[in-house]
């Protein structure tokens, strides 16, 4: 791992070569000094790296550590080149150029190169220290050694592009124990609310199985509220309430949200699961809130301590999950090795005896054989290749006990360099959290860890990069995009344990919560997590690259005043609530920041000093009362995403001159003159959410959007939105996928089919006051898979769903069309369609017999006439779940 750190740093120096040194007298000789070292230690790295990552010898461990340190030691370094330069720049752009500046200027910067001489006869000595210490552990040379990882590695060139993940839950063992809990939940002779708990060791497959049972065809048909809450050992009571309550306004108490779900469970039979619960307090409290109304409501645990589901239901047994047999253990491993084949037939016959060999290994856990089959589904189908994943891995278990994690460190240990480092990020954020996919490659990009791939955006590699891990099943993809992307992603517990473990090992992050926690950590951290509200931060690494704040409870900024401004190398910060009402004067100093995330409710105003940011590539504010952000902002040429909150002041761009053309996602602009003067320049925009939109800027449309031909997602909303001018700037283009209008349409019917762009994955229409049947247009887009028409999109009396129409609708929700008296669904429409959603249509009395041939997989209802929640009318559509209810105010 440290000569990919090493490379990476001779790569920045190369380029501080090329690019800026030159502006540097006095310096140039030690810059190209580094490089030339760094070079020469290269060739003595990778053999130490793959004997470290076999724990071979902890003075070894020690050395590559101490390398990676050393490297990371130089790029600080490099930043204090940069930042001396950005910082000349700056004093140049301000016009300070009279004789006392000019003198400090001079003073400064003889001052600057004495430092810069000085760190790096520090660099030499420590370097020297590390040659020695190289011939005394016997570290071999790279050039001298044969069959190194390296050259394993260079051969994965050849192999294919990963298969397209899948969300399907495979249950490999559990059949039996699957079909008991099932049996228990659908009882229709047991009326009591009953708790099934399923119980066993991290990674054993809980959550798996609780979801398999979750999703299943006859338990979907027998309850008609579905909730599933992930507990873990970071929770309050008042954010499982929430989650609980996901679609129930918000509420400031815990004893109101309580009460708000209790009333509406007592009215339904539901079905409840907790998962990941680790202590016996939760149900203690929560238990209240599930009523007990003698409806055949059940709730499902599932935990790793036996005293929580003894506690839960004394009455009942536990469902304790066992260790998976040689037999299972092969099936499952299979899958992940052969995630599109028949596994049946296609495993080759010379690979089997690895196959077994590796199983062995993971003593019957599923999530070992996952991750396992994950890592080899990566590897070319030979023997050689297989035969260096069980060497990997042979030397593990030659000593007695479950070094799980160590098992699960070999996935981690054929991680390239790049991916070693996006896997620590996973660190970051707290457990059971979904993920954004954005935000993760947003951090990936802006500390300039994913590799540069000709042709392709950084974007996009970072979701090539997210894709691999979770091929190699590091992480789990828990939601996916209109296009079939990832869009939230999740991270194994244990999986987290490793990922923490070697990130702090490699001084990637620490964590701190208090005073007495910090007395014990390391101050070379690069990253700094901050999950619990403190009252002061007291740190003093210089260095830091990364902040982020977490936790539930608002951040005063004392806490951090005085502070940021010592961290002049920060890249990242990420503060998620953050209680002020001025922006932070001490972020102008962090010249390098690419990335700023703030969610601060009472934040004001966005000052002049943003441009001060040259480097700033994502840009993010939450604020409910933001009234002005300043036009500086848009000077910045590194800018790529911009997300503020929608405001008729703070919104409104005035670009000038500069027009960021780098920009790539726009969201809560308000509309104005910039549509037609700025919007046509900024050509690499893949997603745009513009607000206020009138009829009034229908010909600066016109004219601007046709030039947005990367433009992948577009969003609007006003009171009159001109769809006839957004829908034909797009007919003729291929990449718009996903289009969103919130407004009344200047027009009482959609275009013609052909006039729409055909490309179009999504689509919601939102209050558009439609007229005509909006199916007859819709129903012929052939790419069309998510489709949502809500809040008076449409006031007609009847719709119809045509023979063949929608070819490839999945998704499709029709919400407050009050005047709907007739749905008529032919047969052959909608083949595909797996979720309904109906909600306020109260004229729609009758279920539409066409449903029968529809093979829905989930039916969604809230709010609708009596007769869709009978179960007597639901006699043609028993392959339909149960109408699932949600919790609503």
């Amino acid at each position: 791992m440290a000569d990919a750190a090493v490379s990476f740093v001779v790569e920045k120096l190369g380029n501080l070569i090329v690019r800026e040194a030159i502006n540097f007298r006095g310096v140039r000789g030690e810059v190209e000094w580094l490089k030339r070292e760094l070079e020469t230690m290269q060739c003595f790295l990778e053999d130490a790296d793959e004997k470290s990552s076999k724990g071979d010898d902890e003075r070894i461990k020690i050395w590559v550590r101490d390398m990676g340190d050393l490297a990371f030691e130089i790029e600080a370094i490099i930043d204090t080149l940069l930042d001396f330069h950005l910082r000349r720049q700056q004093k140049k752009e301000q016009g300070r150029t009279g004789f006392m500046e000019r003198f400090i200027f001079i003073f400064d910067e003889l001052v600057w190169r004495r430092k810069v001489h000085v760190d790096v006869e520090g660099i030499k000595a420590k370097l020297y220290d590390l040659f020695e210490r190289r011939e005394r552990y016997g570290i071999a040379n790279k050039v001298e050694t044969h069959g190194t990882t390296s050259q394993y590695r260079r051969s994965q060139d050849m192999i294919p592009k990963l298969p397209q993940l899948s969300d399907e839950i495979y249950i490999v063992g559990f059949g039996d124990e699957k079909k008991k809990i099932v049996q228990e939940l659908v009882d229709i002779n047991n009326t009591n609310r009953s708790v099934i708990s399923i119980v066993g060791m991290g990674g054993r497959g809980k959550t798996t199985l609780a979801k398999s049972i979750y999703n299943d065809h006859e338990v979907r048909r027998s309850f008609n509220i579905f909730a599933w809450v992930i507990i873990s050992q970071e929770y309050t009571i008042h954010e499982i309430l929430k989650r609980i309550a996901s679609e129930v306004s918000a509420t400031p108490t815990i004893q109101g949200l309580s009460v708000a779900i209790s009333e509406k469970l007592e009215k339904f039979k539901y079905l409840i699961v907790l998962d990941d619960v680790w202590e016996v307090d939760v149900w203690d409290q929560l238990q209240r809130v599930f009523p007990d109304v003698n409806n055949g409501s059940r709730v499902i645990i599932t935990t790793r301590m036996f005293n929580v589901a003894k506690i839960a239901d004394p009455t009942a047994q536990p469902h304790t999950l066992r260790a998976l047999n040689e037999e299972e253990s092969l099936e499952l491993f299979l899958r992940k090795a052969f995630p599109t084949q028949d596994i049946g037939t296609y495993c080759p016959i010379n690979l089997v005896e690895y196959a077994y060999r590796l199983v062995q290994r993971c003593r019957g856990l599923p999530l070992a054989l996952v991750v396992l089959g994950g890592l080899v589904s990566t590897k070319p189908i030979t023997n050689d290749a297989w035969q260096k994943v069980v060497e990997q891995i042979k030397w593990q278990f030659e000593v007695v006990g479950e070094r799980w994690l160590e098992l699960l460190a070999v996935s981690y240990y054929d991680l390239p360099y790049y991916l070693k480092l996006c896997f620590f990020y996973f660190g970051c954020f707290g457990k059971v959290m979904d993920i954004p996919a954005k935000t993760l490659i947003r951090l990936w990009s802006g500390e300039g860890v994913l590799p540069m791939r000709n042709g392709k955006t950084m974007e996009e590699i970072g979701m090539d990069c997210l894709e691999e891990l979770a091929q190699r099943c590091l992480i789990q993809v828990t939601k996916s995009k209109y296009d079939d992307s990832v869009k939230y992603c999740q991270i194994h517990d244990l999986l987290r344990d490793l990922c923490i473990r070697e990130a702090k090992e490699r001084r990637f992050l620490e964590f701190y919560k208090d005073e007495t926690v910090y007395a014990t950590m390391s101050n070379a951290a690069r990253h700094l997590i901050i999950f619990k509200h403190i009252e002061a931060l007291n740190f003093s690494n210089s260095n830091l690259q990364g902040l982020f704040y977490g936790d539930h409870d608002p951040l005063t900024f004392k806490v951090l005043k005085g502070q940021l401004s010592r961290f002049k190398l920060l890249r990242v910060v990420y503060l998620n609530i953050l209680d002020i009402s001025e922006f932070p004067s001490e972020i102008k100093s962090l010249i390098h920041l690419r990335y700023l995330e703030l969610h601060a409710d009472n934040l004001e105003e966005v000052p002049s000093w943003i441009g001060y940011l040259h480097n700033l590539q994502t840009f993010i504010i939450r604020s409910k009362v933001l009234e002005m952000i300043h036009d500086s902002l848009w000077r910045i040429e590194s800018l790529r995403h911009v997300d503020i909150p929608t405001s008729s002041s703070a919104a409104v761009p005035n670009m000038g001159n500069a027009v960021p053309k780098n920009l790539q996602t726009l969201k809560g602009l308000t509309a104005g003159s910039w549509i037609g003067n700025m919007l046509p320049n900024i050509t690499n925009l893949s997603k745009l959410n513009i607000c206020e939109i009138s009829d009034d800027h229908a010909n600066a449309l016109s004219s601007a959007l046709p030039k947005l031909g990367r433009l992948a997602s577009l969003s609007m909303d006003g009171d009159e939105i001109p769809s006839d001018n957004i829908i034909k700037a797009f007919s003729n283009q291929s990449c718009l996928k996903k289009l969103s209008l919130y407004g009344k349409l200047n027009r009482k019917r959609l275009p013609h089919n052909d006039e729409f762009p055909q490309q179009l994955v999504s689509l919601s229409l939102i209050y558009s006051e439609l007229e005509h049947d909006p199916m007859e247009t819709l129903e012929k887009l052939p790419c069309l898979k998510h489709l949502e028409l809500g809040d008076d999109s449409y006031g007609g009396k009847q719709m119809i769903c045509s023979k063949a129409g929608f070819p490839q609708l999945l998704f499709l929700s029709i919400r407050c069309c009050d005047e709907l008296e007739k749905w008529e669904i032919e047969e052959m429409a909608m083949p595909r369609l797996k979720s309904l959603q109906l909600c306020y249509c109260p004229k729609l009395m009758v279920i539409p017999e066409g449903l029968k041939h529809v093979p829905l997989d989930q039916l969604v209802l809230k709010h609708m006439p009596d007769n869709w929640y009978k179960i007597d009318d639901w006699y043609e559509m028993q392959h339909v779940p149960m109408p699932k209810i949600s919790i609503e105010s």
